[in-house]
């Protein structure tokens, strides 16, 4: 029998047209293509705020000081595909619900899933996944590479220059006032992409050649891709251009037939040394695009 949430209907967003917004390999059409891609790879974190809209009609505002969005990626969509965000009704309210993105034109073909809830967070679909991590012993690329390793301490910001680039190419998904005028606390707030945008730039650090630096000194130019993303608020929001200390660690590492993948978490804090809002993200390194997995 259908449960409530199911009678209720779904929540569903409008239909939005993938932006690649990266000059990386993966993302060029021809390099992707040679990669097995049918195109240019769009990441994961331009699908983020499809779901922003739904969230806040899921469980209102508070879900911007307390929620969390955990998605694991199945299909890659690529530059020019459209894609749609789909999430269940809570029921009970504030309960955790399922939500997933699909191909807009193909709604079999579902890009990515997981879940969404406020308050709880343990029972997320990241928080709940098996990893399949591994010996790094048997790694090439992430050999060395051990659970719990830091990763690096910055101090960042979720930079207005670069959410303003997003909403002047189109490539934020949903636009909510909030991120461009007043909010309900007061300044403007941080997009979902703009957030994991401020989380990863601790990968990036100062000088060096690589991002890939951090992680691993055999990584190089090996190519990757984003392959989950949980961004979970504790004392939210995130505030534009406002100062947080970031922290990421290693959570684990594994290996599949075409790629070595890092699991890995961050956590920014304010001024005040509190949780502000944390990132569990998955890193997927190309082999073929690898020179210690030449032929």
């Amino acid at each position: 029998m259908p449960d409530a949430a199911t009678l209720a209907g779904p929540l569903v967003g409008p239909v939005r047209t993938a932006l690649n917004q990266s000059d990386s390999s993966i993302h060029d059409p021809e390099a992707a293509r040679k990669l097995g891609f049918r195109g240019a790879a769009v990441g994961g974190n331009n699908h983020l705020d499809l779901f922003a809209p739904l969230m806040v009609e899921a469980y209102g505002r508070e879900w911007f000081e307390r929620g969390a969005l955990s998605l694991y990626f199945l299909n890659v969509a690529v530059s020019g595909e459209t894609v749609q965000a789909v999430a269940q009704r809570p029921s009970p309210a504030g309960a955790q619900i399922r939500v997933h993105a699909r191909r807009a034109d193909d709604a079999a073909t579902v890009v990515c899933e997981g879940t969404a809830s406020i308050g709880d967070h343990s029972r997320s679909e990241l928080r709940t996944r098996d990893l399949k991590i591994c010996d790094d012993a048997s790694l090439r690329l992430l050999k060395g590479v051990k659970p719990g390793q830091l990763l690096g301490r910055l101090p960042l910001t979720a930079q207005s220059s670069f959410q303003d680039q997003l909403l002047k190419t189109g490539a934020l998904n949903e636009v909510l006032d909030w991120y461009v005028g007043p909010s309900p606390w007061g300044a403007p707030i941080a997009s979902l992409n703009a957030t994991s945008a401020m989380m990863f730039r601790l990968l990036v650090g100062d000088g060096e050649r690589h991002h890939h630096d951090r992680i691993s000194p055999h990584l190089g130019d090996t190519l990757a891709m984003f392959g989950a993303f949980e961004i979970a608020f504790h004392r939210g929001p995130v505030y534009l251009d406002r100062p947080y200390e970031v922290e990421g660690r290693v959570v684990g590492v594994g290996d599949s037939p075409k790629t070595e993948y890092l699991w890995w978490d961050a956590t920014a804090r304010d001024g005040h040394g509190e949780t502000v809002v944390t990132m569990r993200h998955l890193l997927r390194f190309l082999k073929a695009s690898s020179p210690l997995y030449a032929a």
